[in-house]
């Protein structure tokens, strides 16, 4: 009942006492399908009406209090800023409340379903609009129909019994609800409904007649209600005798504004589970390619062939020397296959290039192990991910999904408290120690030499490349935050699969720019050195 001819009735009533005598100091868009007009009452407070002309579930509610405007919040219908008010009416025939300014100039709040508009109007002729295509700038406004309006059409039948019995049979129509809303004008095909409920659904204009008196005084001195459904959609009402769940109120602007609020929420948390799901659902699908592409056996093939020539050249000790870039050996693990040709690095001997081999061999054993863990781990994470699917597949209706996301914590950024994000990732290692991490070689040098303070400490894995890093809100005392840091670090480097990695750290200002470099280039001086197990985040 909402946006029923009655409803907007006591409302315009109620913003009459509000608004008469006050000024709009500006009309602009809000939110998606909002339009706000804000108003300096006659006694000096901020007083706000917030209009949906294009919105279904919602119609219009009103609130004392200054505005803080959206950055994508434009100011519309500009002529209408620092005019006064003189009154708020509502048109005898239809929906329609129009707010009386200073010139005779109106505006006119249009609620007709898509026809929906807020214009401004000057001696019948439009000079404003909303939406111009509805009603466009120039166009003539109807003026005023003769004749008796829906109050007093109404009154007439409530006080007539034979003129109502008289009309209910001339109008009388197949569907009992068209038939009600033909002979009451202003009883759309909810309140028809409802009033067709009170009789049973029987179709006796007699007892139509009584059950049409009884709610029409209710309609004149109402009851503003709002009650929550089983699925947790708010539902306004303005006749007596609700059910349980219902909170009555003193006012109907009261009424409509705690609708409009639980009506907003609702909408926004049927929004938010649906960003929650598609955000699951991208991360189950990084989790299932990272998963198709592991492949121990490449890397334990790889390990077995490394430590396979390392082999192969200590029994070619004999054949030593320097300077070659490649040796060729009878492949003893493989009788039946060819020689075996084994590259070698030309400044070491044959034992230094076989001890090469087998280091290589370890790393990528602990590379495989490495591997392996991250396996389960995403298997683990998959399993969780495809359980949350499975939840938010079974939420039936938007009350359940706003238990769901505050059982998963899931919070929406705070209007006006929007934050530029950061240009770096970051770990927040301690309560009080953050880990600023660079994403590439130019994003490096900015953190370094533009983020970072001369006594914030610098870390970088040692020997490999990767990303520059900057814990702030710690100190050198604080080992066990450098030591969470840098198994980070190690994690950001291409040493990352490595069991062990050596990270150094120091004191930002003993980092400096190598000449004639690349960005991200740098010289360290003063530096200690932590060997630690790669982590991508805190332990």
């Amino acid at each position: 009942m909402h946006r029923n001819y009655f409803t907007l009735y006591h409302a315009a009533r109620e913003l009459h006492e509000k608004l008469a005598g006050s000024r709009i100091d500006e009309v602009c868009t809000g939110k998606k399908e909002q339009v706000v007009l804000a108003f300096t009452l006659a006694c000096g407070t901020c007083f706000q009406l917030f209009i949906f002309p294009g919105s279904r579930r919602l119609c219009m509610f009103a609130r004392e209090g200054s505005r803080v405007k959206g950055k994508n919040s434009a100011s519309i219908l500009k002529e209408c800023a620092g005019k006064s008010v003189s009154g708020v009416s509502i048109s005898p025939f239809d929906r329609e409340i129009s707010i009386n300014l200073e010139q005779s100039e109106h505006l006119i709040l249009r609620f007709f379903g898509q026809e929906s508009n807020i214009l401004l109007v000057k001696e019948n002729i439009v000079r404003d609009a909303l939406h111009q295509k509805k009603n466009p700038e120039g166009t003539r406004y109807p003026e005023t129909p003769a004749g008796e309006g829906i109050i007093r059409s109404l009154e007439k039948l409530a006080l007539d019994r034979n003129l109502f019995i008289e009309r209910f049979e001339s109008k009388k129509k197949t569907d009992p609800a068209e038939t009600v809303s033909a002979v009451l004008p202003g009883f759309d095909r909810s309140l028809a409904r409802k009033l067709l409920e009170s009789t049973g659904g029987g179709n006796c204009p007699e007892t139509m007649y009584e059950m049409f008196r009884t709610v029409f005084y209710e309609l004149l001195d109402p009851t503003a209600s709002v009650k929550e459904m089983e699925t947790g959609e708010p539902v306004f009402s303005i006749l007596p005798g609700q059910p349980e769940n219902t909170v009555t109120f003193p006012s109907v602007l009261e009424g409509l504004a705690f609708y409009s609020i639980s009506t907003l929420k609702f909408i926004e948390t049927r929004d938010e589970l649906k960003i929650f799901r598609d955000r699951v659902i991208r991360q189950l699908g990084k989790k299932k390619k990272e998963l198709a592409a592991y492949d121990p056996e490449m890397l334990e093939k790889l390990s077995r062939d490394y430590e396979a020539c390392g082999h192969l050249l200590m029994a070619s000790l004999g054949n030593e020397g320097k300077g070659r870039k490649s040796i060729t050996v009878s492949n003893f693990f493989e009788t039946d296959t060819a020689d075996k040709t084994i590259e070698l690095k030309e400044a070491l001997t044959l034992r230094e290039n076989a001890e090469a081999y087998f280091s290589k061999a370890a790393k990528t054993r602990a590379r495989v192990a490495v591997m392996k863990e991250r396996h389960a781990l995403l298997e683990r994470e998959k399993a969780v991910l495809e359980k949350t699917i499975g939840t938010l597949e079974s939420i039936e209706n938007p009350k359940n999904a706003r238990r769901f996301l505050e059982e998963h914590e899931v919070k929406k950024p705070v209007a006006g408290n929007n934050k530029p994000a950061s240009p770096f990732r970051s770990v927040q290692i301690s309560p009080k120690a953050t880990l600023f991490i660079g994403k590439n070689a130019e994003n490096n040098d900015q953190l370094t030499f533009g983020h970072a303070k001369p006594d914030d400490i610098w870390l970088h894995a040692r020997g490999s490349s990767g990303s520059h890093c900057v814990l702030k809100g710690s100190g050198m005392d604080h080992l066990d935050d450098i030591k969470k840091a840098a198994s980070i670090a190690a994690w950001h480097s291409s040493a990352k699969h490595s069991e062990l990695v050596p990270v150094i750290y120091t004191f930002r200002k003993y980092v400096r720019r190598m000449k004639k470099s690349a960005k991200g280039q740098v010289i360290v001086e003063r530096e200690k050195v932590l060997f630690v197990r790669p982590s991508r985040e805190v332990d």
